[in-house]
Formats: C-alpha cells, structure tokens, sequence
C-alpha cells in the first residue's frame, strides 16, 4: 500500500515495522503540506504582481551591478525566481506552437545559408531561434517546478533551475535580429550560453545522486522520465544553437554541425584511443581493438560527429572495464593485455542506416544489474572508487575523423566526471534516438555483451526530431 503526498514522482510505503521510518514519513507528510501551504500563501501573497519569488537570491549574494552590453538591462536587478507567470505562458506556446525541426530542414537551411550567402537567411534562422529557445526553456522551467520539494531543494538542482531562468531572461529580453550587427551579438550569446551550460547535465547527475541518497525517501523518486525530457530538450536546443553558430564559419565537408564525410572507422579509432588512455590511467592495461566490416565509401555517413564520438567513447569504455575486470578476476589480481580477449567492432552499412556493433568477453551482466543498466544514475562504480575517471581531451583535439568536433558539445564539459554518475548507458541512448536511430544491448552472463549502435544516414533520411 502507497500514500501519495501530491507528487507523482514519489511513492512512501505506508506500513513500515521500522520506527525510523514512521517517523520520516511524519516528517516528509510535514514538509509537503507545509510546502503546500506556503506554495497557497506566496500566491495570495502576489496576486497583484505578475511574479512570485521563491528561489530569490539572497541580498548578499545579489549579482553586482551593471549594464549587459547584450539585453542592455542592470545585471544587478536580475533575481531568479521559482514561480513565474511568463514561464507558464511561454510554456504554453511551447506545448501548442513549437515547430517540429526535422534534420532534413537542418541540412536545407544550411546549406541555403552556405550556397546563397545572403545576410537575410542567417537572420531569419537567428529570428527563429529567439522564438524557439525561450519556449523551450520555459518547459524545461515548469518541469523543474512539478518535482518533489526533497528535489528541488537540492543546490544542485537549484543551479540548473537558475541557470536555465537567467537564459531564459536574457533570450527573452534580446532585441530583434534585423541586421548583421544584432546577428553577431546573439551569435556571441550563444556561445556564451552554451558555455555556461556545459556543466549542467554534471549538476543534474550530482543532484539525483544527492536526492537517492535519503535514506526511505531516495528509492521512492523516480526520475527517469523528467530526465528523459530534459535531457531530450537540451539536445535539442544544442543542436539549434550550435548549428547557427557553426553556419557564421565554412568548414569544408560540413553543413553546420554535420559532417557530410564522417568515416566511421576513424571515428571508431579515436574513441577507442581516448577509452584506452582512461583505461591504462585506471587499471595499468586496456585490451585491444578489432575492426571487421564495411570500410572506405561504405563507412562514409552524415551525422554530428560530436554525438556520435560521445557515444563510442562510452560503450568503448564500458567494453574495455568489463574486460579488464573480468581477466584480473579469473587471474587473481594479475594481467597483462596479451592475456584478455579484444573488443571487437563490426561496422555493418545499411540502405538507410549503419550499425556498429561493439563486442566484449567481459563475463556480462548479471540478471539484477540488467534490470537497472538504462535507469539514470544507476552505477556499478563506488562513489568514492573514481574508476574511468580523469579523462580530458587536450585543447583542440577532435573526433569523427578530419574535420571532426571536440565531442564535448554533445553533453558538455563534463567527460571527466560522468564515469561512475550512470548517465552513459541512457543519455548515448537519447543521443542515437534523437536522430532517429537506437542503441540496443544484448546480454550473455557468464560471457560478455553485444552493443548495438544504430545511426541514420542524415544524408538520406529525414528524421523528425523535437
């Protein structure tokens, strides 16, 4: 039997022979209500006003003042607040008028932008982003308003909120691109903003952890469809936002962020050295790589060459663990890379689609881990152990073969911590979906596992994303 506290992210057992656990369910019935309570009286409270502050800032910690250069208002006087009547509005429009964006409407008004040159292109692609992002940001907003009150509490859920809040404001508040001067300056907001949220997927990691880790309260929350929906959002509007940025340069063999040339085999190559140099930091030794399949024109694809480097790096990475541990384990502690069996990467071209798949002799995964692999923050790793920690790609380095992307885009700055945070497995998974292909797993315990990695050629198929 469950009692619902109002939120249907979270579920409390209502018998319990444990007397700690009568008397946390007392205190979270408590604080519920009581949030409730003041969530009522904050409304009465501003009913004269169009915003009600809930995560207000404290006056000592109030931003110092100046005029932004960008929306031309004090800095001083923004103050992120929690409810806020123009987040349900721009919401709304979101929810009924956000343009679906297809990838092959992507590429056509890249390259319009690329073959034409004409100023008025780029700036009615700049127009329709200061539509698009606002209201994509204000859905992500409300969703973080609907979580439990032991969830949003969290600091470090808190700085996603605000993060998002102040992008938010300052999209909103950017005047109208009509020339190229005001085309510039968004353009540098952009990237500004696409910098500053980096971190964030990291944060939202962190702060899950921290909210799982309640004691009778922490495996009740579940979270993996807000995760799914923001995550989602956020790739998308990384995709829009990096696009524009990328068509105000010419990159040869590239439409924006795609890659019309993308070689699999090198994309294959570089994330197996970047997974190889976390494993030897990690455990002294890493396995070998086999490369069988399609080769030369048959490996050639469209895609983002950041997203499709985050993903092989992970399921890279998690080949090459399984391998290593499971040879120091039937070797008691002791083994070299002569004496484990390779990863092997079979590279298999489709009419429409590509699959590579990524096999490991890593003794599989047991039936009660299987069940958990895709649920966020689901990890095998100690949170003290930092196992396949500590990699950072140096200044400049790039994926996805010549001309490729530091694949850092694709999740953030964020690769040196997300090992051991269990958001590799779903959020690759969210990656392959968002451009319409999948990411599959199959299992044999005892042996080791097969990947799955189905992509869409960009070039030939029209994917609709959101």
């Amino acid at each position: 039997m469950f009692v619902d506290f109002g939120s249907s992210f979270l579920k409390v057992p209502h018998q319990s022979s444990s007397p700690m656990a009568i008397e946390a369910m007392a205190l979270l019935h408590g604080v519920m209500w009581r949030s409730r309570a003041l969530s009522r009286a904050l409304d009465a409270a501003a009913a004269s006003t169009s915003r009600r502050h809930v995560w207000n800032e404290s006056s000592g910690s109030k931003k110092k003042s100046g005029t932004s250069k960008v929306t031309g208002r004090d800095d001083g006087d923004f103050t992120p607040g929690f409810y806020d009547n123009l987040i349900q509005k721009y919401a709304a429009h979101e929810e009924e008028h956000t343009e679906r964006v297809n990838l092959k409407k992507l590429m056509e008004t890249g390259k319009a932008v690329l073959v034409d040159e004409r100023p008025a292109v780029v700036r009615q692609n700049a127009q329709f982003l200061q539509q698009e992002l606002p209201k994509r940001l204000a859905r992500r907003l409300l969703d973080l308003q609907f979580l439990p009150y032991i969830v949003v509490i969290n600091p470090n859920i808190k700085r996603v909120y605000n993060s998002y809040y102040n992008a938010f404001e300052t999209l909103r508040n950017f005047r109208v691109v009509n020339d190229d001067e005001s085309n510039a300056e968004f353009t540098l907001l952009l990237k500004r903003l696409v910098d500053e949220h980096g971190p964030m997927v990291e944060a939202l990691a962190a702060g899950l952890r921290e909210c799982k880790s309640k004691p009778f309260i922490g495996d009740q929350l579940k979270l993996d469809s807000f995760l799914n929906s923001m995550l989602t959002s956020r790739i998308s509007r990384r995709v829009l936002a990096e696009q524009h940025i990328a068509l105000q340069n010419r990159r040869q063999n590239f439409v924006g962020i795609v890659c019309t040339q993308l070689d699999l085999r090198e994309a294959v190559d570089f994330a197996f050295r970047k997974a190889q140099q976390v494993c030897v930091e990690t455990y002294g030794v890493s396995p070998e790589m086999r490369v069988r399949g399609d080769q030369g024109d048959d490996a050639i694809i469209s895609y983002v060459p950041a997203h499709l480097d985050y993903m092989l790096f992970e399921l890279m990475k998690n080949a090459m663990r399984a391998t290593v541990e499971q040879a120091i384990r039937r070797r008691r502690g002791r083994t070299s890379r002569h004496e484990m069996p390779p990863v092997i990467v079979k590279i298999c071209r489709g009419k429409s689609d590509v699959t590579v798949k990524i096999t490991d002799e890593g003794g599989g995964i047991n039936e009660a881990e299987e069940k958990k692999i895709w649920n966020y923050g689901y990890t095998t790793v100690d949170e003290k152990d930092g196992s396949l920690t500590g990699l950072s790609l140096a200044d400049g380095e790039q994926g996805g073969g010549p001309g490729g992307m530091d694949f850092s885009g694709a999740v953030g700055n964020s690769q040196s911590k997300m090992a051991g945070l269990g958001f590799g497995l779903p959020l690759s998974r969210l990656h392959a979906r968002y451009f319409g292909g999948d990411l599959r797993l199959v299992n044999v315990n005892g042996y080791g596992v097969d990947v799955y990695l189905d992509l869409k050629n960009l070039q030939d198929e029209e994917v609709a994303t959101s």
